[in-house]
């Protein structure tokens, strides 16, 4: 028999629990630079569209993502310390009409390796088994996510070399790489961006297995395999839709009119769910009533937009 294990003491409770409580729950406005390296456009489709509710993140992973803030902090230290400068830290990053978005850690020159040329900075801290990894294989194949911010970093600014410095969390193992900048990757993601922000169906899944290891761990996993409904907010809806030309603007083309934040999360009495995340077959729809009917994969009628409607199952 396994021993029971400890419980966690009140103190460790009670600091996680703070965390949790002054944890801010939110939807991103766009496609994070962060996260534009995903293999799967469907994730980020659904991330886009606010399919799934936010991630809930316990006190412990909080406090992680707290020594990752201070590791930046020490990292931009390390280098001001050999006579780096380092400025422009949360400079923003708005592409593709503002539905590309996020932050630099920084900008630096008088790197030692090109001391004249101005470099984008992108600090990280991993584990020991991340770092290994990172030494052996390169930026690139060990971590694809960061890649891709550090390249559409480099695009956004202008800047043609990115200081990728990463410290080991076990034994403080200090690893940089310079990056180059590479248009053509930096294109095809932007436009691969583009195509998912302006499309009203879901992108093909990366698999239609829901045990493939890129899905078993999808925070979507829920809605696109296991056919749970999506949350109700305007971007689920067929009436809205993302403007060209602003900085992550909304419509609603039902009331003919633009969508804060505030209200795309509230939803409205006249939402329509987009077809394509309805788990089932469109039979039927009435423009006058403004209704849609579906058959549901449990083969259940249901009527969206209906003044009795039972939620979908």
């Amino acid at each position: 028999m396994a021993p029971l294990p400890k419980p966690t003491a009140s103190t460790v409770r009670a600091i996680y629990k703070a965390y949790e409580d002054a944890n801010e729950h939110y939807d991103s406005l766009g496609i994070s630079v962060g996260e534009i390296g995903t293999e799967c456009d469907r994730a980020l489709w659904y991330t886009f569209r606010w399919a799934s509710r936010p991630e809930e993140i316990d006190g412990r992973k909080l406090s992680i993502f707290r020594t990752g803030d201070r590791w930046e902090e020490v990292m931009v230290s390390d280098l001001e310390r050999i006579g780096v400068e380092v400025w422009g830290q949360q400079d923003r990053i708005r592409l593709v009409h503002g539905f590309v978005r996020g932050k630099c850690d920084g900008k630096a020159i008088g790197i030692p390796e090109a001391p004249k040329t101005e470099h984008l900075c992108e600090f990280k801290s991993s584990n020991d088994k991340g770092f290994k990894e990172i030494i052996k294989k390169g930026c690139k194949v060990a971590k694809p996510l960061h890649f891709a911010q550090c390249q559409i970093g480099m695009h956004a600014f202008g800047l043609s070399r990115c200081l990728y410095y990463v410290t080991n969390k076990n034994d403080d193992a200090r690893y940089t790489e310079r990056l180059e900048y590479d248009v053509e990757y930096c294109l095809r993601q932007l436009a691969r961006a583009e195509r998912i922000v302006f499309s009203d169906e879901p992108p093909s899944r990366i698999s239609e297995d829901p045990e493939f290891f890129g899905c078993m761990f999808c925070r979507h996993k829920d809605v696109c395999h296991e056919g749970i409904m999506p949350r109700v907010t305007c971007r689920s809806c067929l009436h809205s839709q993302p403007e060209q030309g602003g900085d992550c603007h909304w419509s609603c083309a039902r009331f003919s009119k633009p969508l804060g934040i505030d209200e795309q999360k509230a939803a409205c009495p006249a939402h329509l769910h987009l077809p394509g995340l309805v788990p089932g077959e469109l039979i039927d729809s009435d423009e006058e009533a403004e209704t849609i009917t579906y058959k549901l994969r449990s083969g259940r009628i249901w009527v969206d937009g209906a003044n009795d409607n039972e939620e979908a199952a």
